[in-house]
């Protein structure tokens, strides 16, 4: 009976120790570990089972940390924005390349996205994003994400590739057409030349057409726009060079200075962005107008070109229509001069704004150039 007693203990006792080593396993999450055969058919059974659901846990616990590294180190350098949110929709996790585009205004923006929405954000004056808000499971619900794309360079591709067609087909037509008026012009001149009258009235309309043909050309020249030739220099030194001219375009009641807080330098062709540097300035002098007490500064701190002014400033609804093609809130200007501006600084592939700050009044022309290799 003690025989009976004791070989029912074993053959009870092992199956549950093995029980108890893998619950040890399990609760320690050792998926490494297997559990030795005792030779206890009943046992043995167990035990098999038992490692093969460890085998099983192990292969998808290590497919698991494969597929999160590959994901960190995708989000890590995606050039998309990735900003992912707990369940109450707050962000808690981003990515470099959002937090490089994230500010409290475009945040809001995000914010109002519902889910599933995908719309076009502005930020500034010269980005343009494509912004989604999408979820995925997680723990049997819906957790929000964000993806911000930046799709400023196809939009001004598109914008450039149309204003191109456009410049192309008008200077084809007004030059030839203006070629024959211009030569009618000038036959009628002759021989009218004894009739005063009718001479200043064909004069004007020869001036006229000089006029158009001028108008069609400054559009042309944008078209025509030479690639930058790259080389390292420095913006301080380029800059100081440059202020003769730069105040020689203010007049008196304008002052223009220069400030440097960091020397550093960039990648550009200064010849290029010299033309984009008189512009701004020159924009800013017609800003002030004719305001006692006009200022604007250059302050040059390593690759980063502030240039701000004490004007009147921009509103909202006019920066974000900055930098298009024929958009001016000056009738003589035409849109040519910030359409220029923003060609030069897109083929150097800095990024660039305009806005004026609501609290000082000031309006400020950003510029964050590549630095030198």
């Amino acid at each position: 009976m003690l025989l009976a007693i004791l070989l029912g203990y074993r053959s009870a006792a092992k199956p549950l120790r093995a029980v108890e080593n893998g619950i040890y396993l399990l609760k320690a999450q050792d998926f490494g570990s297997r559990l030795r055969k005792t030779g206890q058919a009943d046992a043995d059974h167990v035990i098999e089972l038992f490692n093969r659901l460890m085998d099983s846990l192990k292969k998808e616990r290590l497919k698991n940390l494969e597929q999160d590294c590959f994901l960190a180190q995708l989000l890590q350098v995606s050039p998309m924005g990735i900003a992912i949110c707990d369940f109450d929709g707050n962000i808690v996790q981003t990515n470099p390349a959002f937090d490089k585009i994230i500010s409290p205004d475009f945040l809001a923006e995000l914010q109002n996205l519902k889910s599933g929405q995908t719309e076009v954000v502005r930020q500034g004056s010269s980005q343009i994003f494509r912004c989604s808000r999408l979820s995925f499971m997680d723990s049997g619900f819906h957790r929000p994400f964000f993806i911000v794309e930046r799709i400023t360079e196809e939009i001004s591709h598109a914008e450039r590739d149309v204003f191109k067609k456009i410049v192309r087909t008008i200077g084809h037509e007004v030059n030839n057409t203006l070629g024959s008026v211009s030569s009618v012009l000038e036959t009628l001149s002759d021989i009218h030349a004894a009739e005063p009258a009718v001479g200043a009235a064909i004069g004007s309309c020869r001036d006229s057409c000089a006029k158009l043909v001028s108008f069609v050309k400054a559009y042309a020249d944008i078209v025509k726009l030479p690639d930058p030739v790259l080389a390292d220099v420095n913006l301080a030194g380029e800059l100081g060079t440059m202020m003769p001219v730069l105040k020689g375009l203010a007049p008196d009641n304008v002052t223009v200075e220069l400030a440097v807080e960091g020397v550093g330098d960039i990648r550009a062709d200064m010849m290029l962005i010299g033309r984009a540097v008189i512009n701004i300035v020159k924009n800013a002098v017609e800003s002030i107008g004719a305001r006692p007490d006009g200022r604007i500064t250059l302050h040059v701190n390593g690759s980063r070109l502030h240039i701000t002014d004490n004007g009147p400033g921009i509103t909202d609804e006019v920066a974000r229509s900055l930098f298009t093609p024929f958009f001016s809130t000056k009738c003589a200007d035409r849109g040519l001069g910030l359409m220029l501006v923003a060609d030069i600084l897109r083929a150097h592939g800095a990024r660039f704004s305009l806005s004026t700050d609501h609290v000082t009044g000031l309006t400020t022309f950003v510029i964050e150039f590549q630095p030198a290799v």
